[in-house]
């Protein structure tokens, strides 16, 4: 038996599991990191899961995985910024702890759960309220200091900075964050118009440069900006046929996992780690 966490800016979910498929969950609002983990821990209690044999955590990052740090989370509170999470959740909780960068959780559930399988390596997006992305090879997380941050890819040195992402970033271009800075709807308001499509161009042009970059066998792609399958994916499919003429087409695919790619991955983290 085995615990996944993953911490996101709103919510944190707790699952009981293993092999992939999770048999109890409980789920609230992240706070500080002392109220978060204690309430973690209150969970790990209600489901008596005291006896598990690891943890797995995914959160979004930058993580130092040499230092196992987490610098500056975009959406945490301050209380989580510097912070050795594992170190804090191992000795508070009681049982070893991994962490890994939110997205490349998720791309390993995708990888040996999801859509991903039996693909090598796997690439992985999340497009969402931000943009995040992942790659597995031969089974394991691929990361070097820190994680791949596609979404913070730089497209341009012109436009006006904003609080969705760096100034001219694959972010601040496309992500839910941006659509609903620049039209002031939420993203599924906007599905289909000409800002959504121009949002789609863009993420083809990253995803375009991330396939060239690690020439991998397939490209998952999940988040809340994926749900209406056909409006997001046939757009994104039809550009990359423009900007991919070096290397034969990869598939583009949708999450396999859903909204439990980072849970069933943080699962994994923790079973292939201990």
């Amino acid at each position: 038996m085995y615990i996944g966490i993953d911490i996101g800016g709103t919510h944190t979910r707790v699952v009981v599991g293993e092999n992939g498929k999770y048999f109890a969950k409980r789920d609230f609002p992240t706070n500080e990191l002392e109220e978060t983990l204690s309430q973690i821990k209150q969970s790990i209690s209600n489901l008596d899961a005291f006896k598990a044999k690891a943890i797995g955590v995914a959160v979004a990052g930058p993580v130092d995985h040499q230092k196992q740090i987490l610098y500056h989370p975009p959406n945490l509170p301050s209380s989580w910024r510097g912070k050795n999470v594992s170190n804090i959740f191992t000795d508070k909780i009681g049982i070893k702890t991994f962490i890994g960068h939110d997205a490349s959780v998720a791309a390993l559930g995708e990888a040996i759960y999801g859509a991903g399988k039996d693909k090598n390596p796997v690439l992985y997006y999340t497009v969402s309220t931000g943009i995040g992305s992942g790659l597995v090879v031969n089974g394991n997380i691929y990361h070097g200091i820190f994680n791949p941050e596609a979404g913070h890819q730089i497209f341009s040195r012109e436009g006006e900075p904003c609080d969705c992402g760096q100034l001219g970033d694959l972010e601040s271009l496309a992500s839910g964050k941006s659509l609903q800075k620049k039209t002031g709807k939420e993203p599924i308001e906007v599905e289909g118009s000409d800002t959504w499509r121009e949002a789609m161009e863009w993420i083809a042009i990253g995803v375009a440069n991330s396939i060239l970059h690690f020439s991998p066998e397939i490209v998952v792609i999940g988040g809340g900006m994926t749900k209406n399958k056909e409006i997001f994916f046939a757009p994104i499919n039809e550009a990359l046929k423009k900007y991919l003429k070096f290397t034969p087409p990869v598939p583009v695919v949708p999450s396999g996992l859903g909204q439990d790619s980072s849970l069933i991955g943080a699962l994994e983290l923790a079973q292939s780690s201990s």
